[in-house]
């Protein structure tokens, strides 16, 4: 959580940003004060902290307490992903850091674009999940930076779109089913769940990749930004 991109991004006043920096440069003895104590110190009403932390989106001063006094996750999940591809997920993130993100999916994969997009542009990051085309001419390399998601790895038009981008040397993650997937094989970074198989419509089997990949961004991400703001 960074303090500073939270008062951006939702916009908070002079008093609702002195709480949060108060609660930021207190983290380890969050715990031991109360919302009495936090309101005293940034010279604020109880009412004022929280309703700011509903505007913030939790459900109350408890929760954003939690949310600041919990520096790492305890949370243990597979990552399916190297550590090698989660140092070169930093230093991408960390390459383009203020500069133009551009996410691509193509039906169910849309979704997971969104999610994305919105999740980077919270944490002060510039993405899009629209395809803006003009961001693969060869003059935009080192400018822009393309997230591809495909279950196949071998949707027709993003295939195209990987290989423009390998053409006009633009950096390129694709959170891909099947690794040797052609864009697998085109992209910077390819993050891979490695669940793909052709779907037999008459059986009902899972479709992992979905879930999978959500949880594969979340992780790289979060360490990304342990790496960048830390």
């Amino acid at each position: 959580m960074d303090t500073e991109t939270l008062i951006d991004k939702y916009q908070l006043n002079d008093s609702e940003a002195e709480v949060l920096r108060f609660m930021d440069k207190n983290r380890d003895s969050l715990r031991d004060l109360g919302i009495r104590d936090v309101a005293k110190a940034s010279y604020v009403s109880t009412a004022t902290i929280v309703n700011m932390a509903k505007k913030i989106g939790y459900s109350g001063y408890s929760e954003l307490v939690f949310a600041y006094g919990s520096r790492h996750s305890t949370i243990s999940l597979p990552k399916h992903f190297s550590n090698e591809e989660r140092d070169e997920f930093i230093r991408l993130l960390s390459d383009y850091r203020n500069k133009r993100i551009m996410i691509l999916g193509s039906g169910f994969s849309q979704n997971i674009a969104n999610h994305f997009s919105e999740t980077l542009n919270l944490y002060g990051f510039r993405a899009t999940a629209n395809s803006h085309l003009e961001f693969l001419r060869e003059q935009v390399e080192r400018d822009v930076l393309i997230f591809i998601i495909s279950n196949s790895g071998d949707t027709f038009r993003l295939a195209e779109l990987a290989k423009m981008a390998k053409d006009h040397h633009i950096d390129l993650i694709a959170f891909v089913g099947e690794k040797k997937s052609r864009i697998g094989q085109l992209a910077t970074l390819t993050i891979s769940t490695d669940t793909y198989t052709p779907r037999v419509l008459s059986e009902y089997q899972p479709n992992l990749f979905f879930g999978t990949t959500l949880n594969q961004f979340e992780i790289l991400l979060s360490e990304a930004l342990s790496a960048i703001f830390d």
